[in-house]
């Protein structure tokens, strides 16, 4: 028995998106490869197959165009089909591309449907649906496993996508570097989902009820959470407190203090220590850069650890986020590593 999972990217293509074209490409096809490894890395277990569909309103051109047409991963090749212009019909192409594949998958229990959907813009240009009628459309969709992910700029994102009843949510900047870091999380995301499709489809004996069950959980929390709190008190089993130490390792204010509580050793500036990993903030930001580094590589290698990064270098050290975060733009890709506010900010990132 294997899932079969239907890929479905929705793509604005409006004129507003020629600023982000690259980005978009580049994104798109850094998704390709997910998809493409996760067929090969879970043979045994999963069938991929790819939707991509691209939407705008100009270039006497149909609006909502099926670039790729439910093909398997392994005959898909690189995309660079993407030249933006026109208005927004986002109503229309989610009402019609998650039409057409119910109207394909439906009735397969083993089928699952991965919908991301990228768009800079309100809805402005479609005449066959509406929010209510999509909104009933993607309810009736999710209860059937379905996850759903929107990755929104330039417009009221949390309002849309409350709208429509769409879970997993980031906004993202109007920028190259917003564009790229959303891709990132997404398929930071996409690579945790297709392991926990794994893990489920290798169990023996699961009812085709509790399958359900699961697969709309791991729909609901298909984007998880990546802020580090502002105030940690308390540390799960799994969960490493990271922190800026100085170079002599005396944990003795801000952050540090509170990592002594967590096992921190004294004496001690770089690496793991009882429930802490503890990253040089004093001695210049090209000896932090190198420690992040180092962390990164840690955390890739602990999956089952979950990382809670703190202000890093912006106490006593004197750093700001805009002087720290992008240290970290690695981390995007590690589902298991959580960022502060303001740094999500500085990468180009919100998650709603």
């Amino acid at each position: 028995m294997k899932a079969k999972i239907h890929n479905l990217i929705i793509v604005d293509e409006s004129g507003s998106m020629e600023p982000l074209r690259q980005a978009t490409i580049d994104g798109i096809n850094e998704t390709l490869n997910t998809i493409r490894k996760a067929q090969t890395d879970f043979a045994d277990t999963q069938e991929h197959t790819l939707t991509l569909v691209t939407f705008d309103t100009g270039y006497h051109r149909e609006s909502i165009r099926t670039v790729i047409d439910n093909q398997p991963i392994d005959e898909v090749g690189t995309f660079d089909a993407y030249e933006p212009g026109g208005g927004t019909p986002l109503y229309d192409a989610l009402g019609q591309s998650l039409t057409d594949l119910h109207r394909h998958i439906s009735g397969d229990p083993d089928a699952s449907a991965v919908v991301t959907v990228l768009t800079d813009g309100m809805e402005n240009s479609s005449h066959e649906w509406n929010a209510r009628n999509l909104r009933a459309l993607i309810d009736r969709l999710k209860s059937d496993g379905w996850s759903f992910a929107y990755m929104g700029s330039a417009h009221d994102v949390k309002e849309v996508s409350d709208l429509l009843c769409i879970d997993n949510v980031v906004e993202f900047s109007h920028s190259t570097l917003g564009t790229g870091s959303t891709w990132a999380r997404e398929n930071s995301s996409r690579r945790s989902y297709y392991q926990k499709m794994s893990a489920m489809y290798s169990e023996k004996q699961l009812s085709r009820d509790e399958l359900l069950r699961r697969k709309r959980q791991m729909a609901r929390e298909y984007y998880g959470e990546r802020d580090t709190p502002d105030h940690i008190t308390h540390l799960e089993p799994n969960e490493v407190f990271v922190f800026g130490s100085n170079t002599s390792g005396l944990h003795n204010g801000g952050a540090a203090a509170t990592a002594m509580r967590f096992g921190a050793v004294w004496g001690q500036a770089e690496g793991p220590q009882g429930q802490c990993y503890a990253l040089p903030s004093t001695g210049g930001r090209p000896l932090l850069q190198a420690a992040v580094q180092r962390f990164c590589t840690y955390a890739a290698q602990h999956p089952d650890q979950r990382f809670l990064v703190t202000r890093v270098g912006c106490g006593t050290a004197g750093f700001t986020p805009h002087d720290v975060a992008p240290l970290f733009r690695d981390c995007i890709h590690l589902e298991n590593v959580t960022l502060p506010t303001d740094f999500w900010a500085v990468l180009g990132l919100k998650n709603c």
